[in-house]
């Protein structure tokens, strides 16, 4: 009998493939979200927000197409004609384009410069949440805020102050000093930048009073001069002496007040951490106080140290001979302490001799592999012949 030549068949299983499983509830799932959001496939999302105007009802989920939004100002705006407040829900799910350019801020009254002043819009404008500053001209001075906010109150906006003003600097005559005065002692009323000059009493004898501090004062700010006035006493400062040193100019009989001298230390001495130059100063005192001179050290010996010879202890090595015609023990052996040349020699022979092994191995494990490559194509040239032989023969 001749066996049958019909191709065999598989039963096929029963039941469902995980993968279909997985999009069969794929499917569901895509299916009710549809179905949820079938309201919402042909609608406009939430409105666009407005910094100056809002909705005039409260905003929904989604708006049909063709479903239109009022808006209104909000508070603190003011709205404008001719522009649009209706938002209309296009086809494309967009909104018709509007913008809150209708609203505007609520603004305070404009301010103007003040007389011999100037008013600075230090944010850009007057609407309430900006500021301005009042700065005044040279030789006057502000009375009230610099500083004014532009605040919303009861929808409508106010500045949070007056604007100041700017007035005259003046100043009263400035203090009378004791033992002496000052210039323009007549006037009872000094503007801006005008100065006098302090001055001390004459008195008999020799000791006079001496001007300490500042000698010109100047109205500076509105009742402010520009320094203390000044005073008027007897400074004397002593002779200066200094031991080992002499004084070389600011030669005088007496040494009042802001006199200056200077001094020099003698041959052989020097200065200790000391300046040269002394300044009488208002307490009748030297500052900084007057130098010193200190003797300068004497040269270091030139004799050397004498050193006490001490005994070599007895070696435990044998002695190395160093007579004619005896060999040296050392000889023929390599020295511990080689040459640098002799060592880079030896490194770059241990460099060449790992390249070359590292080379032999590539080329051993090369080899090897194509042995069996070959062998590996020869196995499968002689099954292929074998089949087609087998198939000849049938």
């Amino acid at each position: 009998m001749m066996a049958s030549s019909a191709p065999r068949t598989t039963p096929l299983r029963c039941g469902v493939s995980p993968s279909a499983f997985q999009w069969f509830l794929i499917g569901i799932f895509a299916v009710a979200v549809a179905v949820l959001l079938s309201p919402y496939s042909d609608a406009c999302e939430l409105p666009p927000p407005f910094e100056g105007m809002e909705p005039t009802t409260t905003p929904k989920p989604y708006y049909e197409v063709g479903e239109k939004l009022q808006y209104k100002c909000k508070k603190g705006y003011l709205y404008l004609l001719p522009y649009l407040t209706i938002a209309t829900c296009e086809r494309n799910h967009s909104w018709t384009p509007i913008t809150d350019d209708g609203c505007l801020k609520h603004q305070c009254n404009f301010l103007y410069n003040p007389p011999y002043g100037q008013v600075h819009y230090i944010t850009g404008g007057f609407s309430w949440g900006n500021k301005v500053l009042f700065t005044c001209h040279e030789g006057y001075y502000l009375i009230g805020n610099a500083t004014l906010n532009c605040e919303l109150k009861d929808d409508d906006a106010f500045w949070d102050s007056n604007p100041p003003r700017c007035e005259k600097i003046l100043c009263a005559p400035p203090p009378k000093i004791k033992n002496g005065t000052h210039t323009f002692t007549d006037i009872e009323v000094f503007k801006y930048r005008e100065a006098v000059v302090y001055s001390c009493d004459r008195i008999p004898g020799p000791d006079q009073f001496s001007l300490v501090g500042k000698s010109m004062l100047y109205c500076a700010g509105h009742g402010v001069w520009s320094s203390a006035a000044p005073e008027c006493k007897v400074v004397k400062c002593p002779f200066p002496v200094v031991e080992n040193g002499k004084q070389v100019s600011g030669f005088a009989k007496k040494f009042s007040y802001n006199a200056t001298v200077m001094f020099e230390c003698n041959k052989g001495y020097y200065f200790f951490n000391d300046s040269d130059i002394a300044t009488c100063d208002s307490n009748s005192t030297w500052h900084p106080w007057l130098p010193r001179c200190l003797k300068v050290p004497p040269p270091p010996s030139k004799e050397l140290p004498s050193f006490h010879s001490v005994p070599t202890p007895p070696s435990t090595k044998p002695p190395i001979s160093t007579v004619s015609g005896y060999p040296n023990p050392r000889e023929g052996l390599f020295d511990q302490e080689l040459d640098a040349w002799i060592i880079a020699l030896i490194i770059i022979i241990a460099i060449v001799a790992v390249a070359v092994m590292c080379l032999f191995l590539y080329r051993f494990f090369e080899n090897r592999k194509k042995g069996k490559t070959e062998v590996r194509v020869q196995y499968t040239t002689c099954q292929k012949k074998s089949s087609i032989s087998a198939e000849q023969i049938a």
